[in-house]
């Protein structure tokens, strides 16, 4: 088996951070990555990358009217009530002069047409699954109309990535329910376990940070594929290995240190023929566009020496359920018939 590498994209506009940011603000960067969403998927298909972009829901229609009609009839009660994104629509609205921060139909249309890319739900109101909440069918119902607003689009939602990544095992075999075969779990290291929001403390949120740019501890970001189990009636839990930070204008130093790592990681998952997932937001880029284009590119490139010198491959999320559990089957079937034998 040769390595795998694996690009997941968390794309929210203002879905993402509602909660914490002012939308007015927001606006260039929010124009800038509508802007660029087809710059990517043009270089992923120049690079024969294959990517999964985590979609929130509420970015396929294309008015809060049709939001309307597709939002969950059950919402999330959660105890910390600015975590709802129904509550926020409620007190602030969507109206079209902020079309850019909500919807992003033409984009997600976009998605489709390009070979190797998977269109995946980020949920459909960006739902956090460890927050406290009091509805018990809340995210059942989340993610049913995340499937039901997919269809417009004939695509249907195989793939999931928690937001804030907040992984709740709990919610494994509701998502297997709902025809999720594949989810994202957090990176290895004690300071990417997941927590709920205000739960990284300061310490936490150093050695993430340093992380990027340096090792930490004995932390490997690869692994092998057989790591990943295949456990019927939930979904396969992809790790995620590096977060891609977005480049800075504070320190040239930063974004070259960064970028080496990344690329060396790349190299030691081809050469040990492991998995390799890279994962950032789309709106990441939104802020210094040209620049950050730039740096996927350096990452790109040397997924592509890495492919002519070692035969490394990439799968989107949900390749890994066809070819897994396609694996698995096949080893039942021919074990079922020694046995017959």
């Amino acid at each position: 088996m040769q390595g795998i590498f694996t690009v997941s994209l968390d794309f929210e506009l203002h879905w993402g951070v509602f909660d914490k940011r002012d939308r007015q603000a927001r606006e260039a960067n929010y124009k800038n990555t509508l802007r660029i969403v087809p710059q990517m998927l043009e270089m992923f298909s120049k690079y024969d990358v294959h990517v999964t972009w985590a979609t929130v829901g509420s970015l396929f229609v294309a008015n809060q009217q049709e939001w309307n009609e597709y939002k969950p009839a059950i919402e999330p009660d959660y105890a910390v009530e600015k975590y709802s994104a129904y509550k926020w629509v409620r007190q602030h609205g969507m109206s079209d002069q902020y079309q850019w921060a909500h919807f992003a139909p033409e984009e997600v249309a976009m998605i489709l047409k390009y070979p190797g890319q998977e269109l995946a739900t980020h949920t459909f109101s960006h739902y956090y699954c460890l927050e406290q909440q009091r509805e018990k069918m809340a995210f059942d119902a989340d993610l049913k109309a995340a499937a039901k607003v997919a269809q417009k689009f004939n695509a249907p939602m195989r793939s999931l990535v928690f937001p804030r990544n907040q992984f709740n095992p709990e919610y494994l075999k509701i998502c297997y329910d709902n025809g999720i075969k594949t989810v994202r779990s957090n990176p290895a290291g004690w300071f990417w376990s997941p927590v709920t929001e205000g739960g990284a403390g300061f310490l936490r949120r150093v050695f993430r940070t340093a992380d990027a740019y340096v090792q930490v501890g004995n932390v490997r970001t690869s692994y092998p594929l057989s790591s990943i189990k295949v456990t019927a009636g939930e979904p396969l839990q992809l790790p995620a290995s590096r977060f891609l930070r977005p480049w800075t204008p504070k320190s040239e130093l930063a974004n070259k240190l960064r970028l080496r790592r990344s690329c060396q990681e790349i190299r030691i998952a081809a050469a040990k023929k492991e998995v390799y997932h890279l994962w950032w937001h789309p709106e990441n880029f939104g802020d210094y566009p040209e620049q950050n284009l730039k740096s996927l590119e350096v990452l790109l490139k040397e997924f592509k020496k890495c492919k002519e010198k070692y035969g490394m491959t990439s799968w989107n999320m949900g390749e890994y359920d066809k070819n897994m559990r396609g694996e698995t089957a096949g080893k039942e079937v021919k074990r079922a018939e020694k046995i017959l034998q």
